[in-house]
């Protein structure tokens, strides 16, 4: 029995000796394998998070360290230096609050009377400032500002600019018409989007958010689109009461006068008379472009020769204004 033992123990140690063998050939080849094999290093998940967040979003996460700069732990900034690339040693400087140059130059052509009209009631502000109202649309006014200033503005650029005391009047702002082209039909919007939550047909038809018709009018596809769907509402049996300006004669004038006037018809003439007036300001637009780049090229030339000078004429259709009335006292 004794025998036995020890012959097992012998076997044991053997063995042993064996097994250890051959962890020692299996990790001198799986270095071997480790040493030949092309391996990236490893990315921290900290640093794979930050190097997918948006640069807007990094350097509110700056700033916010910043501000806690000087109660983070000793070592702090030299682990976010090296670790994440995040530099705290500098300070940061916040974005200038000065308007720019252009900035100031849209909003004193905005101030222009003929550009902008005051407010009569004193009482309509906004922070501190009375409100002026746009005699145009906002395309037509950018349009004017590059002519008449020369500064080649981008439209998305222009409207960024335009203080927020300066605004678009409704309906019942003005009671004299500017433009019947332009206004009539921004106006049977307007009428369709306060009436599109009564029928359905309209709440489908009509696209969310727009509310000036020239965002409408100056894109041919969307002008298209919205014109079919102008065409499914003629089948539609209900009346509509709106506003429109119309020309009639004044005992006052030797000529027709634009006249606001409220009118009830079939949902079939409203839309007639919607779509024709659409497709006429469509052209209307153009047209107002293209004279205002004929303006800017004859200003070009009269600068550039010395016998050339511009003029530039802008008339009302209606010399009683309601607003000088109200400013009189009247």
């Amino acid at each position: 029995m004794k025998n036995k033992n020890e012959r097992l123990s012998n076997e044991i140690k053997v063995l042993r000796k064996e097994n250890l063998k051959m962890k020692r050939l299996l990790s001198q080849k799986r270095s071997e394998e480790t040493s030949t094999a092309d391996t990236t290093p490893m990315t921290s998940p900290t640093k794979l998070f930050i190097d997918n967040v948006s640069p807007t979003a990094k350097r509110r996460a700056t700033k916010r360290l910043l501000n806690k700069k000087e109660n983070l732990p000793r070592g702090s900034l030299s682990k976010l230096r090296k670790k994440l690339g995040i530099n705290l040693s500098n300070n940061y400087n916040p974005p200038s609050s000065t308007p720019s140059t252009l900035q100031k130059d849209i909003e004193e052509f905005l101030l222009h009377d003929d550009v902008t009209k005051q407010a009569p009631d004193k009482k309509k502000q906004l922070h501190g400032k009375q409100i002026r109202y746009l005699l145009n649309h906002l395309s037509t006014i950018h349009q004017r500002f590059m002519t008449e200033t020369g500064n080649n503005c981008h439209y998305s650029t222009f409207t960024r600019y335009i203080p927020d005391y300066v605004l678009k009047p409704s309906i019942d702002d003005w009671g004299t018409c500017l433009c019947i082209v332009c206004l009539n039909p921004q106006l049977k919007l307007e009428k369709l989007q306060r009436i599109k939550f009564l029928y359905p047909v309209l709440k489908a038809l009509l696209p969310d958010g727009l509310t000036d018709i020239t965002d409408l009018v100056t894109d041919e596809i969307k002008t298209k689109d919205f014109l079919d769907n102008l065409v499914k509402l003629e089948d539609e049996q209900f009346n509509i009461t709106y506003t429109e300006w119309t020309k009639k004669k004044n005992y006052k004038s030797n000529v027709p006068v634009s006249i606001k006037t409220t009118l009830t018809s079939s949902i079939s003439d409203f839309i007639t008379k919607f779509s024709k007036e659409i497709n006429d300001l469509v052209s209307h637009i153009d047209r107002v472009r293209q004279q205002f780049r004929a303006a800017k090229q004859a200003r070009q030339m009269a600068t550039e020769q010395e016998d050339t000078i511009t003029i530039q004429l802008d008339w009302s259709e209606n010399f009683k204004l309601k607003q000088a009335r109200q400013e009189k006292g009247e």
